[in-house]
């Protein structure tokens, strides 16, 4: 979350997931009070109508009155139609002849045309004039379409606030698990060199100690296997499954070297590593993650093989790729299943992603066969 695009993406991300429900949220506001407008400028008009007959009715000069808006086209006519005063010039109000004849109708509202209209009749003298107070469907609109602009702005406004405000809070958690993360690696760092050290000095001075055959063995399994997990903890945690020293490596003595590690696993079950036919080739990697890849996979081999069977470790160049292929008899069906892995094939598979290399398993009845796709040094 450090980089710019990384902000830029959980903010397009956060805008787009609470765009949606926000926007529908407006949406069926819009719609509703879109109803309500109509609703309340009906109700307005019809107001301002009843409220303009009842001065009208005691107006003794109608034609001396002046009437201030816009809003409204206001029209007093006599009984025979003739237009007795107004807020408009008669020139201007291009529709004002359909007033004339429409019908008195008082407490209701008559859509004529584009317009809204209250008409209705008081006494002025001896006779009965007309009242018209007509809105424009207009102006309606414009009110409506303010709305509408209105509610698209608010939501906008509402998702790109709410967004702002998860990232921030995104930001905020990461830097603690930064923190905390930080100082686990701290630790995970330490504990794999302290721990480590003094496993090393004992399985050094296995040989030296007064104790029975077996007894030796079995301690030296478990320090082998302490010190393997130490590795791959220190792998977690200092170089976190990258890259970071390329160097060439030769596969043959790399695979031989791990071979001597586990010498002493191998006698508990009776069984016997191969690790001659391997090609002597030399590829770019990092040393440490691809000892660590290796490593676990030959781990797997030896947990799930069958008792007094062979593990073949194998290599074959091909198309400028060097395949390798740990190979071993097993009898649990769940040698596949996840969790079976653990800690180990899942760091396994991490580190492959990691180095570019194509991991891949294959079963051929009780034949388990781990395979490893590796670029060649051009060089060689």
């Amino acid at each position: 979350m450090k980089n710019p695009q990384s902000l830029y993406k959980s903010f397009l991300l956060s805008f787009f997931k609470f765009l949606l429900p926000i926007g529908t949220f407006f949406a069926f506001s819009f719609l509703s009070f879109r109803a309500d407008i109509v609703d309340l400028e009906s109700e307005y008009l019809l107001k301002t109508g009843e409220r303009l007959v009842e001065f009208l009715s005691h107006d003794e000069d109608l034609s001396d009155n002046q009437y201030f808006g816009n809003d409204y086209i206001i029209l007093i006519t006599d009984q025979n139609g003739k237009v007795l005063s107004s807020n408009r010039k008669v020139v201007d109000a291009k529709d004002i002849g359909i007033f004339k004849d429409i019908k008195p109708l008082p407490n209701r509202i008559q859509e004529l045309e584009n317009y809204l209209v209250y008409a209705d009749t008081f006494q002025c003298g001896t006779s009965y004039c007309r009242a018209v107070v007509a809105l424009p469907k207009t102006k309606l609109e414009k009110r409506i379409n303010l709305l509408l602009v209105s509610s698209v702005f608010a939501s906008l406004v509402t998702t790109i606030l709410i967004a702002f405000l998860s990232v921030l809070d995104i930001r905020k958690h990461l830097r603690e698990y930064e923190l905390y993360s930080r100082e686990l690696k701290r630790v995970a760092l330490y504990l794999s060199h302290e721990i480590k050290t003094p496993l090393s000095i004992i399985l050094m001075n296995m040989p030296y100690m007064k104790a029975e055959q077996e007894v030796k063995e079995a301690v030296e399994r478990a320090i082998r296997r302490i010190i393997k997990l130490m590795k791959n903890l220190k792998v977690l945690s200092e170089s976190e499954l990258k890259p970071k020293r390329l160097t060439l490596i030769n596969i043959k003595g790399l695979m031989s070297e791990l071979a001597q590690f586990y010498k002493t696993n191998l006698y508990g079950k009776h069984l016997t590593i191969d690790a001659e036919n391997i090609p002597k080739v030399e590829v770019i990697s990092d040393y440490e993650l691809l000892y660590t890849l290796f490593l676990n996979l030959l781990d797997n081999a030896v947990k799930y093989s069958k008792e007094n069977t062979e593990i073949k470790v194998s290599g074959q160049l091909q198309d400028g790729r060097l395949k390798m292929f740990v190979s071993n008899v097993t009898e649990e069906e769940k040698h596949l299943e996840s969790e079976s892995y653990g800690l180990g094939l899942t760091i396994v598979d991490e580190i492959a992603k990691r180095l570019g290399l194509h991991l891949s398993f294959r079963r051929d009845g009780s034949l388990f066969t781990a395979i490893v796709e590796i670029g060649v040094d051009k060089g060689e």
